[in-house]
C-alpha cells in the first residue's frame, strides 16, 4: 500500500513538473501575451495554413453551422474534406468550438506537448524505467527537435503528441492481460486521425503493429504460456488478444470515418489520387550531414538567424533531443543489450532513420514502391518522429540502467549507503541539464510575436472591410515579398516587427482571419481543376502565365484582368507596381505593398444567354485563355444543359439574399431561359434547387457552378449537402457506439470473475 501510494505521488509529481516546464517555456502563450508564428521562408504554414482552417471552424460552430466549407479560401474550399484542418480533431472541436479561436491555438498547442512528455513518462515507467530515467524521457520527447519544429504544423504533432500513450496502452494490455486498454488503444489510434494528419497516423499503425508482434512473442517466451505442439507464430495469430488488436486498428481508423471519408473524396480530384511520384516524395531530401545535428543542433547553422548552410529543409531534418539524452541512450545501447525494449527501441532507432535518409540510401525507394500506403506521402523525413521517440527510450532506460549500477547496486553496505546519499542529487543534476539544453536550444525554434501587435488588423485590411459589397481578394507576388521578409529579418531569432509589416500584403489565406475572401489559397491538397486556374506551391496554372514581370513592373495581360473579372476580384495587392489599366485604380500602399481596385470586377452571381462547348477538361482551359471566350456574354461548358438554346441577349437580375458557409440563397428573375453563372468553387456535395426542387450543377469555367434557370421569377439555393460526410458521420457514430458497447461488456465480465 506504501509503495502503491508512493508511486501514485511521484507520477502526480511527474505530472505536475511537465506542466510546469510546459508553461514556462511558453508562459506567452499562456498569458495571451503572443502567438506562434513560425516561419516557411515563402509563407508561414501556421498562420497562412493550419490557423485559418481553424478560425473558421471557430466562426462556423459559434454561428450555427456545421465546418464543412470556407469561402474564403480559393472562392470556396472543402473544409472537412481538408484533413489537416483538424475539424473533429476532439481538442480542436471542444476548444476552438467554445473559445476565441486565439485562445483556443495557444491552448491546443500547450495541451500537444503536454500530452506528449506525460505519455513517454507513462510509457517509460510501463517498461521498467526509473522516476529520473522516465521524467527525462517525458521531457526529451515533449520538447523535441521532431516536436517543437513541426508545432506549426499543427495536425502533425496533434498526431504525434499520442504515439507514446499508444505504446503504453498497448505494453499494459499485453503485460497484464487486460483487453480493456487495447479498446482505450483504439481510442487513441482514432484520435491520431481525427488529427487531420493521415501521415503520422500511418507511420505510428506501422510502429504499433511491429511492437504488438515482437512484444507479445517476447511475453509469451517468458511466461512459458506457449501450448504444446504450437508455435509462437500461430499461437499468437489465433490468439483473441491478436484479433482484438487488429480490430481496433480498425475500429479507430473507423472512429475517424467522418474524417477520412470526405479527405478521400478530395484527394481523388487532387493530384495525389494515384500517390505521388518517388521524385517528388523524396524532394527536399534529408541532408546526410544534418545528422551532426543530433549532437549539436545547429552544426550547420540555424534557420532561425538565417545562418543555416544545409541543402534539405531545416525543420524537416531537425530532431535533437538533448545531448543528455542522446549519450544516456547510447549507454543503454553499449551496456544493456540485453534488454528487450533496447533491442526493439535501437532496431526502430536505426530502421527509422534509414528511412529518413530517403533517396540517399536504396532502402527507402524500395519502402515506397513496396509497402502499401507509402505512395501517398511525402517527406521521408517525418520519420524522426520514430527516431526520437526511440531515443528518449532508450535514454530512459540508460539512465536507470547508469543509476542502479552506479549508485543502487553495491557489495558494501557502507558503500551502498554512501551511493544512496548522492543518487538523487546526481539524478536531479542528470534532469537539470535536461532541461537547460532541451530550453537553450529547442526554444529558438518557434518565434513567439507580441499578442496586442498581432491582434491589430493591418492598414490594409481596415481600408477593405469598409466595402460591405460582396467581393473577392487577390494578393500579387506575396510569396516573394514574404521570402524578402524572411530575408531582411534575417530569420525569426531577431526583430519579428518585418512579419508583422508584411502582413499588409493579406497573403493566402491569411485573408480567413479577417473575414475576407480571396480568389486563390494557400492548401496543400486542392482540386485539380482549381490548379489548372491558380497553380499552386507545386505546379503552376493558367493564371501565371497571363502576366509578365519588367524590372519592378507588374505587367497583366487582358486575360489576366479577365480572370480577375469572372472571379469577383474587386481588390488587389501587389509585391510589384501593377501597369496602369483604364479599368485599375491606384490606391495607393499599405506598408510596402501596392494596392489596386479593379473597377471591373463582375458580380459574384451574373446570368448569360449563350454555352461554349467545351470537348476536354484541355479545352476549356484553352478557352478560358482565348479571345472567343467572354465571361460577360457566355459560360464555358464541358456537359450542356438538356434542351439548351442560346439567345441573342439576357434581360434578368439576380439578387444575392443569403450568403453563408454552406448555403446561398439568390433571388432569379429573367424574361426568357438562363444560364445562371457562380463563381463559387465547384465541388461535389453542393446541390442546387429552384423553387425547391433540386436540379443539376454544371461545372463551369473550369472551377465555377452553373445552373440552367427557365424564365419567370424563382428562388435559387445552393446547399453544401456532400454524402461523404453524411456516410463518414453514421460510420463514426456506430463506431462510438461499438466502443461503449465493448468497454461495457469488458468491464461487467472483469466484475464477475472477481466476484466469482
Amino acid at each position: 500500500m506504501m509503495i502503491e501510494r508512493y508511486i501514485k505521488k511521484e507520477t502526480i509529481f511527474a505530472f505536475v513538473l511537465i506542466c510546469l516546464l510546459v508553461m514556462t517555456a511558453f508562459w506567452q502563450l499562456i498569458t495571451m501575451n503572443g502567438f506562434i508564428i513560425t516561419d516557411d521562408i515563402f509563407t508561414s504554414d501556421i498562420m497562412n495554413e493550419g490557423f485559418p482552417y481553424r478560425f473558421s471552424m471557430s466562426e462556423s460552430i459559434k454561428a450555427g453551422h456545421l465546418p464543412l466549407w470556407v469561402p474564403e479560401i480559393y472562392s470556396g474550399f472543402p473544409l472537412l474534406a481538408r484533413a489537416e484542418a483538424g475539424i473533429v480533431y476532439p481538442f480542436n472541436l471542444i476548444l476552438f468550438g467554445l473559445l476565441s479561436p486565439w485562445v483556443a491555438l495557444n491552448l491546443v498547442l500547450l495541451l500537444t506537448i503536454i500530452t506528449a512528455g506525460i505519455s513517454t513518462y507513462l510509457y517509460a515507467k510501463e517498461i521498467g524505467a526509473s522516476f529520473a530515467g522516465a521524467l527525462v524521457a517525458g521531457i526529451a520527447f515533449g520538447f523535441s527537435g521532431y516536436l517543437l519544429s513541426h508545432l506549426k504544423h499543427l495536425s502533425n504533432v496533434n498526431a504525434a503528441c499520442w504515439l507514446p500513450l499508444g505504446l503504453y496502452l498497448i505494453e499494459r494490455a499485453i503485460k497484464s492481460n487486460d483487453n480493456r486498454k487495447l479498446l482505450l488503444f483504439g481510442i487513441v489510434f482514432g484520435f491520431q486521425h481525427l488529427s487531420g494528419h493521415t501521415q503520422i497516423a500511418y507511420y505510428s499503425g506501422v510502429l504499433y503493429i511491429f511492437y504488438f508482434i515482437f512484444r507479445s512473442l517476447a511475453v509469451q517466451k517468458t511466461q512459458k504460456v506457449l501450448l504444446s505442439g504450437t508455435s509462437k507464430i500461430k499461437q499468437l495469430a489465433l490468439s483473441k488478444q491478436s484479433w482484438l488488436f487488429i480490430g481496433m486498428l480498425a475500429l479507430g481508423s473507423l472512429i475517424a470515418a467522418i474524417q477520412l471519408i470526405p479527405t478521400y473524396e478530395l484527394v481523388s480530384l487532387s493530384q495525389r489520387s494515384r500517390g505521388v511520384t518517388f521524385d517528388y516524395a523524396s524532394n527536399y531530401a534529408y541532408d546526410p550531414k544534418n545528422l551532426g545535428m543530433f549532437i549539436y543542433p545547429y552544426i550547420n547553422g540555424d534557420i532561425g538567424d538565417g545562418t543555416y548552410t544545409g541543402n534539405s529543409i531545416f525543420w524537416e531534418d531537425y530532431g535533437y533531443v538533448g545531448i543528455v539524452a542522446l549519450i544516456f541512450a547510447l549507454h543503454a545501447i553499449f551496456r544493456n543489450w540485453k534488454n528487450w525494449f533496447v533491442k526493439f527501441f535501437t532496431i526502430s532507432g536505426v530502421v527509422s532513420i534509414i528511412l529518413v535518409l530517403g533517396p540517399n540510401t536504396p532502402v527507402y525507394e524500395f519502402v515506397f514502391n513496396y509497402v502499401p500506403g507509402m505512395k501517398f506521402f511525402r517527406f521521408p523525413t517525418r520519420f524522426l518522429l520514430i527516431t526520437d521517440l526511440s531515443l528518449v527510450v532508450l535514454a530512459s532506460i540508460g539512465i536507470s540502467h547508469f543509476v542502479e549500477y552506479y549508485f543502487i547496486k553495491s557489495k558494501s553496505e557502507k558503500h551502498k549507503i554512501s551511493k544512496i546519499i548522492i543518487r538523487h542529487p546526481v539524478e536531479i543534476l542528470i534532469i537539470v541539464i535536461c532541461v537547460v539544453d532541451l530550453f537553450y536550444f529547442q526554444l529558438r525554434q518557434n518565434p513567439i510575436v507580441d499578442a496586442d501587435k498581432w491582434l491589430t488588423a493591418p492598414k490594409s485590411v481596415e481600408y477593405l472591410i469598409r466595402d460591405s459589397s460582396l467581393y473577392r481578394y487577390f494578393s500579387v507576388g506575396a510569396n516573394q515579398a514574404h521570402i524578402k521578409t524572411f530575408q531582411q529579418a534575417r530569420g525569426w531569432e531577431g526583430d519579428l516587427q518585418p512579419f508583422i509589416d508584411q502582413r499588409e500584403y493579406i497573403q493566402p489565406s491569411s485573408n480567413v482571419l479577417y473575414g475576407i475572401s480571396a480568389a486563390n489559397g494557400y492548401a496543400n491538397l486542392t482540386p485539380n481543376y482549381i490548379v489548372d486556374i491558380w497553380g499552386d506551391q507545386n505546379r503552376t496554372g493558367i493564371l501565371n502565365k497571363t502576366a509578365s514581370i519588367d524590372g519592378d513592373i507588374f505587367k497583366p495581360s487582358p486575360i489576366f484582368w479577365r480572370l480577375m473579372d469572372m472571379y469577383n476580384v474587386k481588390y488587389l495587392s501587389s509585391f510589384w507596381r501593377i501597369e496602369p489599366n483604364p479599368n485599375v485604380e491606384d490606391i495607393g500602399k499599405f506598408g510596402e505593398a501596392f494596392f489596386y481596385k479593379n473597377n471591373g470586377s463582375m458580380p459574384r452571381v451574373y446570368l448569360v444567354c449563350k454555352a461554349i462547348k467545351a470537348q476536354s477538361e484541355e479545352h476549356a482551359l484553352q478557352l478560358i485563355a482565348s479571345n472567343q471566350f467572354n465571361p460577360r456574354q457566355n459560360v464555358i461548358l464541358i456537359e450542356l444543359p438538356a434542351g439548351y438554346l442560346p439567345a441573342d441577349s439576357i434581360n434578368g437580375t439576380v439578387d444575392i439574399i443569403k450568403y453563408s458557409p454552406n448555403e446561398v440563397i439568390m433571388k432569379v428573375s429573367a424574361s426568357q431561359d438562363v444560364l445562371l453563372v457562380f463563381s463559387d468553387s465547384y465541388y461535389p456535395g453542393w446541390k442546387a434547387y429552384i423553387d425547391d426542387s433540386e436540379t443539376k450543377i454544371y461545372r463551369a469555367n473550369v472551377t465555377q457552378r452553373s445552373v440552367a434557370i427557365p424564365k419567370g421569377d424563382h428562388l435559387v439555393k445552393f446547399v453544401f449537402e456532400p454524402q461523404t460526410v453524411q456516410v463518414g458521420f453514421w460510420i463514426t457514430a456506430s463506431s462510438v457506439i461499438l466502443f461503449g458497447f465493448l468497454f461495457y461488456q469488458m468491464n461487467r465480465k472483469r466484475k464477475n470473475e472477481k466476484n466469482a
